[in-house]
């Protein structure tokens, strides 16, 4: 498990390498475009333009047209899996405290009363005794606390999405004119 974590980790960081590279790629486009249309701007409407600066207009021209989608994307994904140690321990002390207090049954408490009723039972042949069809029901019981986890770690993450999701929606930006409209206010 920790191998394949690290793994995950190591992977999270050779895209975020590739993301720095791509952005600083889409930066310098953006900041070409950012001129030519300071430029015509300058040219055709100089009075829109009144009090803002030309470093103030390529900030704002880079806040309406850099892609923000990917950089949300790595950072839920790098979220999900920091988060996987905390969310796990943070499941187990949950658990943990809940079989404590007498919120959750015990295996053998819901083995007892299960019914195991039956003169038989074959598995590969062989007849299987009552002592071992109890074992075997306590195992599968005891099992079931992956249930939790499951549950568990899909809640957080889903709350890590809808994070991630109000935060993009909530920074999106408008037009360039009524950015620029905005910012000299």
């Amino acid at each position: 498990m920790t191998g394949f974590y690290l793994a995950v980790m190591a992977a999270l960081a050779v895209a975020a390498a590739l993301y720095w590279r791509w952005r600083k790629a889409i930066d310098e486009e953006i900041a070409e475009g950012a001129g030519i249309e300071w430029a015509h701007f300058q040219k055709h409407e100089p009075e829109f333009l009144e009090g803002l600066s030309e470093d103030a207009f390529r900030a704002v021209y880079r806040r309406v047209h850099a892609p923000r989608f990917p950089g949300y994307v790595l950072a839920a994904a790098a979220t999900f899996f920091v988060s996987l140690p905390v969310t796990l321990a943070l499941l187990s002390a949950i658990l943990w405290g809940a079989a404590k207090v007498g919120a959750i049954p015990e295996p053998a408490e819901v083995v007892e009363q299960m019914s195991l009723e039956g003169d038989s039972i074959r598995l590969l042949g062989k007849d299987i005794d009552a002592q071992t069809r109890y074992d075997m029901a306590l195992y599968y019981i005891g099992d079931l606390a992956g249930f939790y986890y499951f549950f568990g770690v899909i809640v957080v993450w889903l709350a890590i999405v809808a994070f991630y999701t109000r935060r993009y929606h909530a920074r999106r930006p408008g037009y360039l004119r009524d950015e620029i409209i905005r910012s000299r206010n």
